[in-house]
């Protein structure tokens, strides 16, 4: 980088054709890579040579890191003419001027590509998400029949099987409206007509869908042939696809094709000899995606649409639960319930929302695939976790093994919210000693509810307690990492 007689540092002139300040840059070597807290120093004073690009090429600099850096030197030199050191700025002074601009530019995020224009969440695509609210809503319905019993394992197993279809449905529309969906009549009636057919399924969605069989099927097949039509129609009709683009079409022709001819075979299958064969044509469908993997790395997904559309509907799965909780809020309930339900369901929600404006790289390149079985995961958690809470509200349910159900889906839902640091911007993903950390502490708390967990109350505040405990445990990890960076805390 050069800086041609901008300044004099020491009042004196420079016989050299372009000059340098000697400042560490917090937590970064030399060399660009990165530095414990306790490794590096601020210079006492500003010389009159430095080097502030970092080299780009290199055994130890793979094809990832290379750009990374690439990306830093380019921000250094358009700072270079943002920013002027006066004469006698004491270092820490110059840091935060220059240099400290340049770490918190680079910090922050991927680099969008050039020449992508972010593709802006439609208010079709939120539209469409409220049919699932309401989907998520009658298969919660499968419980409501239990008062007095914990439901049979017949009941947990159809209400994940119909919630995993479900969420199936939506993660195959979002990842091809997120790639190839535009405002055009043709995706709009391809909507309407899968909103139309779900309403099909979600009144089928109760403890007696086998016998809704032919009802519930065919809606799911037409589904599955219409979101197959549009990949097709895609596939023919769209102009400038190159072949990567056309790789990903065809293979979501055959997979949601085979997955059709499989739910249609089931219907009769079901008539004739009574077996349910519909469970092979989901793990198909699953399974046929991520086989995709491949394509879609070579295409990345606009990952901030992404981001923002599965935010969106954990945002109407916490809505479900806000909902779910309202049996505490009765005249027979102690407030104390009501209090630590309301308080539990704020933290979980809380503890998601800090990792999604604090910690996600809104602009990673990715194919999304991980991120969205990820959020498929999680929202089976979440809507489990409102099951439990109901659950937990009715005195006549037996204890124990509704504690163990709200344990488990604690468990994963944390699990999940873990798994997502994947997709966290460089510097602020969590290191193994955090992970470990919640790790011990997610045993330890199944360990206290196991043991004192009979006793409602005392569960109860173990439960917001851990909650809560981890969702600091971020928030402290994330402040600490920042100040070592010299940018400042969450909190000031």
């Amino acid at each position: 980088m050069s800086l041609k007689d901008d300044i004099d540092l020491k009042g004196k002139d420079f016989k050299d054709d372009e000059y340098t300040e000697d400042v560490d840059i917090p937590g970064m070597d030399s060399d660009g890579s990165r530095m414990d807290k306790g490794d590096y120093v601020i210079k006492p004073k500003i010389l009159e040579k430095m080097e502030i690009h970092v080299r780009t090429h290199g055994a130890d600099i793979d094809e990832e890191e290379h750009r990374k850096r690439e990306y830093f030197n380019k921000i250094v030199d358009e700072a270079a003419g943002e920013s002027q050191i006066e004469q006698g700025t004491p270092v820490r002074e110059a840091e935060g001027s220059l240099l400290y601009r340049i770490w918190s530019r680079v910090n922050q995020e991927s680099p969008r590509p050039k020449g992508q224009v972010e593709k802006k969440v439609e208010y079709i695509e939120l539209f469409y998400d409220l049919i699932f609210v309401y989907s998520l809503r009658t298969i919660n319905a499968l419980f409501h029949g239990y008062e007095d019993s914990f439901p049979a394992w017949q009941s947990i197993l159809t209400f994940v099987f119909l919630t995993a279809v479900v969420m199936q449905v939506w993660m195959f529309t979002t990842m091809f409206f997120n790639r190839y969906g535009r405002k055009a009549l043709r995706d709009y009636i391809s909507i309407f007509a899968n909103m139309y057919l779900l309403y099909y399924m979600a009144s089928g969605s109760n403890i007696h869908w086998l016998d809704h069989y032919v009802r519930y099927h065919t809606a799911w097949a037409l589904i599955m042939a219409n979101l197959a039509y549009r990949s097709w129609d895609k596939l023919r009709f769209a102009p400038k696809l190159d072949d990567i683009d056309k790789d990903i079409l065809r293979n979501n022709v055959v997979i949601l094709t085979f997955e059709f001819v499989i739910i249609a075979a089931s219907i009769p299958a079901h008539h004739f000899t009574g077996i349910v064969i519909s469970p092979v044509a989901l793990i198909v469908g699953y399974v046929g995606k991520m086989k995709e993997h491949s394509s879609y790395a070579r295409r990345p997904c606009d990952f901030p649409h992404f981001a923002e559309r599965n935010l969106l509907l954990v945002i109407l799965t916490f809505g479900e639960m806000i909902i779910g909780i309202a049996g505490y809020f009765t005249e027979d309930s102690h407030i104390a319930f009501n209090i630590i339900s309301f308080l539990v369901v704020i933290g979980m929600f809380l503890s998601y929302g800090f990792f999604y404006d604090n910690v996600l790289d809104h602009h990673k390149k990715t194919s999304g695939l991980g991120y969205l079985i990820i959020h498929v995961i999680m929202i089976l958690a979440i809507n489990s976790t409102t099951i439990a809470l109901e659950l937990l509200a009715r005195p006549m349910v037996p204890i124990f093994p509704k504690t163990i159900w709200m344990v488990i889906t604690m468990f994963i839902y944390y699990i999940c919210l873990i798994m997502t640091e994947r997709y966290a911007k460089e510097q602020v993903k969590m290191d193994y000693k955090s992970m470990v950390k919640i790790v011990i502490l997610m045993i330890g708390y199944t360990v206290l509810m196991l043991l004192a967990g009979h006793n409602q109350l005392i569960g109860s505040l173990i439960t917001v307690s851990f909650v809560y405990i981890v969702f600091f445990m971020f928030l402290h990890r994330h402040n600490v990492r920042l100040k070592e960076m010299k940018v400042g805390g969450y909190i000031e």
